[in-house]
């Protein structure tokens, strides 16, 4: 019988075409292997060893690409742009492969070549925002500002973290804060704030101001420390009136709207009846070695609280660590009032008030009369007469060091009721 011999041929075969399967799978896992190993090596000639093993492995010719594009040693665009153009051809779904193949093209000086391969990112990743604002970027160098700001907007859509780099290389560009305000950022509270901080930092106060409108005009409420770098800016620049108007608008967004003072004070919480707020117009309290600050509601001179200072006669100190700034009018004439209070106040140098012209910082500063030992409450006081270009006053409590030798002040303090009042002018004839 003949059935034996045809199942020995068939097994023969069998087992043949088993083997030679296996040794494929196990060459295809070696020549893998060793691509990897390759591919894992810190030498760039490896990686090239590994894709020639590996021909369809789009992420090796990806590679091979950033490292001649990148090596500042031994760059080879041309090259490079060859490796991303065989891993754009292998795997043609991939919008990074494309997004540095354009950046190659751009570097070449192949425009044209650049802007298609941007567009083909764009196409397979339309949310992505790294492809939006390389697009973006693209775009603007070569001054297709409208499209540009498109591509840019797209992308502060989707990360708001690019907002300040955005407003800063868009504003250089145009300089128009309408434009970037209609095309470029979007009107949402994170794009918004981190516009108003690019501008704080540059300085601008016009376009932090327009984009400050936009966010006031929302009517929604926030923390009014947010508005602080804004204030500070606008302050220290002199823009009195747009820092009252910020100061105003912050207030009712932080849910603390000012009621009218019957009194007419200049001074923003001038009893210390509010926590200070340590920004805007409101006191800046801080610390000092060798004094402690409280609010005192058993001794005032009027309201609810005073503030109380406590010396511990261990430092000479040159106290003014409280203090406020004020807007007022140039060439007016001002009325500072302050009431004080001291028990056993040593040393020759007490407490007063200074203010300062930080407008002009060159204008002299004036002096409430000094107050120390024992005294009940007394009202210290001074007039004076704003510069021609003042705009903005700092109100501060002062303690100068003394110069004498035991130098070092113990004793209390309290301060309550401090007012800054507009004057009449003189007559000519006291002038």
């Amino acid at each position: 019988m003949s059935t034996p011999a045809i199942n020995s041929r068939w097994r023969l075969l069998i087992f043949a075409g088993v083997a030679f399967a296996a040794g494929t799978l196990t060459f295809a896992a070696a020549r893998h292997g060793l691509a990897a190993h390759w591919a894992a090596s810190s030498n760039p000639e490896m990686w090239l060893r590994a894709a020639e093993s590996e021909p369809s492995n789009a992420d090796l010719w990806y590679r091979l690409g950033r490292y001649r594009q990148l090596d500042f040693e031994h760059p080879d665009l041309p090259l490079a742009i060859s490796y991303y153009q065989r891993a754009t051809s292998i795997h043609s779904g991939s919008p990074f492969y494309w997004m540095d193949l354009a950046g190659a093209y751009e570097t070449a000086g192949n425009v044209s070549q650049a802007e298609q391969a941007f567009r083909k990112a764009r196409q397979l990743y339309p949310i992505s925002a790294e492809a939006a604002w390389r697009f973006g970027n693209f775009l603007l160098r070569q001054g297709h500002v409208a499209e540009a700001f498109q591509q840019i907007h797209d992308a502060l859509v989707s990360n708001s973290r690019l907002t300040a780099l955005a407003i800063s290389l868009c504003w250089r560009s145009t300089h128009d804060i309408d434009e970037i305000l209609k095309t470029v950022l979007p009107d949402e509270r994170e794009q918004n704030w981190g516009a108003i901080q690019f501008f704080v930092q540059a300085r601008e106060p016009m376009p932090a101001m327009a984009v400050w409108k936009r966010i006031a005009g929302h009517g929604t409420s926030f923390p009014i420390s947010d508005a602080f770098p804004l204030l500070e800016m606008l302050i220290g620049i002199g823009h009195a009136d747009d820092a009252e108007t910020v100061w105003s608008q912050a207030l009712q967004a932080g849910g603390m709207a000012p009621k009218p003072d019957p009194t007419g004070s200049l001074v923003w919480n001038g009893g210390f009846e509010q926590e200070p707020l340590n920004g805007g117009f409101d006191w800046r309290v801080g610390p000092i070695a060798g004094a402690e600050m409280a609010w005192d509601e058993q001794i005032v001179h009027s309201g609810r609280r005073s503030l109380r200072l406590d010396f511990d006669g261990t430092a000479n100190v040159d106290f003014q660590n409280v203090w406020q700034y004020v807007a007022v009018e140039p060439r007016t004439r001002y009325r500072l009032s302050a009431f004080l209070r001291t028990r056993d106040l040593t040393t020759d140098s007490g407490m007063r008030f200074e203010i300062r012209d930080i407008s002009s910082p060159g204008n002299p500063a004036h002096l409430t009369s000094n107050l120390g030992g024992t005294q009940s409450w007394t009202e210290a006081n001074t007039e004076f007469v704003t510069g021609a270009e003042t705009k903005v006053l700092q109100i501060v409590l002062q303690r100068p060091p003394s110069a004498k030798l035991g130098n070092k002040i113990r004793g209390t303090a309290w301060v309550d009721d401090v007012a800054l009042f507009p004057l009449p002018p003189l007559p000519e004839s006291r002038r």
